[in-house]
C-alpha cells in the first residue's frame, strides 16, 4: 500500500469487474473489441486477467455489449487454456453499451454485494499497483486509484482529471471530471466500487461512472490512492496502444519504474536509450548541436515523432492544430484576441508570409537592420517588387528607435516596419519595445522575427505593439525542423483583407481562411513535425516556462563565455544586449575556424560557422536545446584541449589540427 494513501486499505478483495461493453475508438480492427486488441503481444484482456489472477483475485465479471459473442467466447477460451490460474468468470450484458459506462456497472448489480476492484478492458496496470488495489478497503470506502506525476501521462487532454483535498489525515478525491479547469491529479481508472457507489449511480438519469464517483466525492466518501509512479496507461486510441507497447518494452511486464528510478533509470533515458539503438543500427553518428538551430531535443520531443499515419483532413489533425494555437498564445503572451497561424516551413517562410501579405501596393516596407537576417527581411521585400527602405547599422551595432520615429514621420507612405528581435548572426537584441511603440503613435504594422527568441528572451507582443510576431519551432522551443508560425494582432485583419495575395502559399489570408473554418492549414503540413512540437511546448509550459528557460539558458551562456574568454577568444559585441542563447566570438589568432569546427567536430560537437563579414574570423557557439551539463562540460574541455595543443605547436610546425589530434 503506497504510504500517501492516508486511509489504509483492509480486507482484501476477492472480487473483480472488468468493463468490456463499449465500443470507442477502434485502436486495432475496427470489428474487433478494443480489449481484444494485442499489447506487448497479448490480448489486453488476457493480460488482464492474468494480473488479477496473480493479484488473488479468481473470481471475477466481465460486462461485455459491443461484439459480446466473440468478447465471451475469448474470455472462455482463455479461461480453459489457463486451468492454473483458477479463473471463475460470470458474464453480465450491458444492452446499452452506446450509453454511458456507469450502465455497464449496474448490469453487474447483483455481482458488486461486495467491496469490488473495478477496472477497465482497455488499460494496461503496473501488476503491483492491482496487488495493492486489492488489498483491501474499509469498510464501505469507495477508493479511486489516481496519478499526481500529471506531466508523465500521455494523453493530458483525453485524461479524467481529479482535486484532491485532505480530511482527518486522509487524502480525498474532491472532485473528478475530463474538464476541471484546474486539478492536482488525473485518474488511473482503478476502482474499489461498493454498494455506495452503485446507489450513487441509481441517482443519475445517464449513469456515468465518472459522475457517480463525483457525486460520491461531494459526500465525503471517496478515499485517493496514489500510485506513486507506478505505471499505467488507457488504451483507448490508437496512439495510446502504441504507447503502451513502449512501456512493456522498456519496463517489461512488471512495468515497475520505481525500481528503475532507485537504479537511475528514467522513461526519458529509456527511451533516449531505445533511440539511440535504433540509430545505431543506421551507423549514423551523433553529434551534440551547439548550433543556432536546429537544436537537441528531448525523448519526449523524439518519441512524438513516432504515431500512426495521420490523414491532415481529419478532425483528429484539427484537434492538434487548435491545441497548438491555444498553448502557443502564451508563450507569445498574445492577448485571447491574437490569432496563431502554423505553417510547414522554416522561419523564412514566415518571414515571407508575413511581409508579402502586409504590404500594400504603391506603399513602402521600412526594414531595420543589423545583421544577415534584416537583410534577408530586405531581399524578401524586393523579390516582391516592394519599395523597401532600408535602415542600415553596422553588424551588431544597436538600431535607435528615435531614428525609425524620424522615418515615419517623414513618410506617411511606410505602412510596415519589420525587424528581428534576436539577429542570430551577431547574438544580439534588438530594441524592439521603442520601436514597437513609435509604431504604434505613427500606426503603422510592426513585424517582428522572434525566431531565435521566443522562449528565451523577455518580449511580448501587447507590451511591445507588435502586429505580427513569428518563430520557428526548431530553435528555443527544442522541437524539430519544418514548423513556424505566427501571432497576428486583431490590427492586422482589416488592413490586407482587399490586399491581392502575392503568394499562392504564403497567403496570410488564406492560412487564417483554413483556420477559422476548420482548424486546418490550407496545405499538407509536416504532421510529424506538429506532433513534436506540441510536446515540446508542453515541456516548456510544465518546465516552468519562460522564466526557467531564460535562468538555464543565461547560466549556460555565461559559462561558454567565460571558459571562451580565459582561452583567448574575444566577443564580438559587448553592448549589455546580447542574448543569452548565443555567444559569437572570435577565434584566437593562432587558429583558423575551419579547423577548430573540424576538431570540434571529429569530438563529437557541432558549433556553428559565422555569416557575412563575420565569417573566417568567428564562430558562434549556441546554449540553446535540449542540453545537459555533461554536454556542456564535454565541449568545453575539447575546445580547451585544441587551444592547448595550438598554443604548444611551435611556428613552422605541422598545423594545430595535427598536433591536437596526436592529443586524442
Amino acid at each position: 500500500m503506497s504510504s500517501s494513501s492516508l486511509s489504509p486499505l483492509r480486507s482484501p478483495l476477492r472480487r473483480a469487474l472488468v468493463l468490456a461493453a463499449g465500443r470507442g475508438r477502434p485502436i486495432a480492427d475496427p470489428n474487433a473489441a478494443n480489449c481484444l486488441a494485442s499489447v506487448g503481444g497479448m490480448p489486453l484482456i488476457e493480460r488482464t486477467l492474468r494480473v488479477l489472477a496473480r493479484a488473488g483475485v479468481n473470481r471475477v465479471g466481465v460486462t461485455v455489449g459491443w461484439q459480446a459473442r466473440s468478447v465471451q467466447a475469448a474470455v472462455q477460451s482463455f479461461v480453459a487454456r489457463t486451468p492454473e490460474l483458477g479463473l471463475d468468470v460470470s458474464f453480465f450484458h450491458n444492452p446499452d453499451w452506446e450509453k454511458p459506462n456507469g450502465l455497464s456497472v449496474l448490469a453487474a448489480r447483483s455481482f458488486l454485494t461486495e467491496p469490488t476492484l473495478l477496472m477497465m478492458a482497455d488499460q494496461i496496470a503496473a501488476p503491483h499497483l492491482i496487488e495493492e488495489m486489492v488489498g483491501g478497503a474499509a469498510q464501505g470506502e469507495i477508493v479511486l486509484a489516481i496519478d499526481r506525476e500529471v506531466s508523465r501521462v500521455f494523453d493530458l487532454d483525453d485524461a479524467t482529471k481529479v482535486t484532491l483535498e485532505r480530511k482527518g489525515g486522509r487524502l480525498m478525491v474532491k472532485d473528478i471530471s475530463k474538464s476541471l479547469p484546474a486539478h492536482d491529479a488525473v485518474s488511473a481508472g482503478l476502482f474499489v466500487a461498493t454498494p455506495a457507489l452503485i446507489a450513487c449511480l441509481d441517482e443519475l438519469s445517464e449513469p456515468s461512472l465518472t459522475e457517480a464517483v463525483a457525486l460520491a466525492a461531494s459526500a465525503g466518501r471517496v478515499t485517493a490512492h496514489d500510485v506513486e509512479g507506478a505505471l499505467w496507461q488507457d488504451v483507448d486510441s490508437d496512439d495510446m496502444r502504441l504507447h503502451a507497447d513502449w512501456l512493456l518494452r522498456v519496463y517489461g511486464e512488471s512495468l515497475n519504474q520505481p525500481a528503475m528510478k532507485a537504479s537511475g533509470r528514467t522513461a526519458a533515458s529509456d527511451t533516449l536509450a531505445l533511440i539511440a539503438q535504433l540509430m545505431a543500427e543506421k551507423d549514423t553518428p551523433r553529434y551534440t548541436l551547439l548550433n543556432p538551430g536546429p537544436v537537441m531535443t528531448s525523448a519526449r520531443v523524439k518519441a512524438a515523432l513516432v504515431h500512426p499515419d495521420l490523414c491532415h483532413r481529419d478532425g483528429d489533425y484539427s484537434s492538434v492544430v487548435k491545441r497548438l494555437r491555444e498553448k502557443l498564445r502564451p508563450v507569445f503572451r498574445g492577448s485571447p484576441r491574437h490569432e496563431v497561424i502554423l505553417l510547414t516551413g522554416s522561419g523564412t517562410a514566415a518571414m515571407e508570409l508575413a511581409i508579402s501579405s502586409t504590404v500594400p501596393a504603391g506603399k513602402k516596407l521600412l526594414v531595420v537592420s543589423n545583421g544577415a537576417f534584416g537583410e534577408r527581411m530586405i531581399e524578401v521585400g524586393a523579390v516582391h517588387g516592394m519599395s523597401v527602405e532600408a535602415l542600415r547599422c553596422p553588424w551588431g551595432e544597436l538600431p535607435a528607435a528615435e531614428e525609425v520615429e524620424a522615418r515615419l514621420a517623414a513618410d506617411p507612405d511606410i505602412a510596415v516596419v519589420a525587424m528581428v528581435h534576436h539577429e542570430t548572426s551577431v547574438g544580439v537584441l534588438n530594441p524592439v519595445t521603442a520601436v514597437g511603440e513609435a509604431c504604434a503613435r505613427h500606426d503603422r504594422l510592426f513585424i517582428v522575427d522572434m525566431v531565435s527568441s521566443l522562449g528565451a528572451e523577455d518580449i511580448d507582443v501587447v507590451r511591445d505593439h507588435i502586429d505580427i510576431a513569428y518563430a520557428s519551432a526548431n530553435k528555443c522551443l527544442h522541437s524539430v525542423a519544418g514548423v513556424a508560425f505566427a501571432c497576428i494582432s486583431p490590427r492586422v485583419w482589416p488592413r490586407i483583407e482587399q490586399l491581392p495575395p502575392r503568394s499562392f502559399y504564403l497567403s496570410l489570408a488564406r492560412y487564417e481562411h483554413y483556420l477559422q473554418q476548420l482548424n486546418q492549414t490550407p496545405f499538407t503540413p509536416a504532421v510529424s513535425a506538429f506532433l513534436a512540437l506540441e510536446a515540446a511546448v508542453d515541456e516548456f509550459t510544465e518546465r516552468g516556462g519562460l522564466e526557467a528557460r531564460r535562468n538555464a539558458y543565461r547560466l549556460r551562456n555565461l559559462r561558454v563565455r567565460q571558459v571562451l574568454t580565459q582561452l583567448g577568444f574575444h566577443s564580438f559585441t559587448n553592448t549589455g544586449h546580447e542574448s543569452v542563447s548565443i555567444c559569437t566570438m572570435r577565434v584566437p589568432d593562432f587558429l583558423r575556424v575551419d579547423e577548430v569546427y573540424d576538431l570540434l567536430k571529429e569530438r563529437g560537437f557541432i558549433a556553428y560557422k559565422c555569416k557575412g563579414s563575420l565569417a573566417g574570423s568567428y564562430m558562434q557557439v549556441a546554449n540553446m536545446g535540449e542540453l545537459t551539463d555533461a554536454d556542456l562540460d564535454g565541449f568545453l574541455a575539447a575546445v580547451t584541449e585544441i587551444v592547448k595543443a595550438a598554443r604548444a605547436t611551435p611556428q613552422g610546425a605541422p598545423s594545430p589540427r595535427r598536433a591536437a589530434l596526436k592529443l586524442v
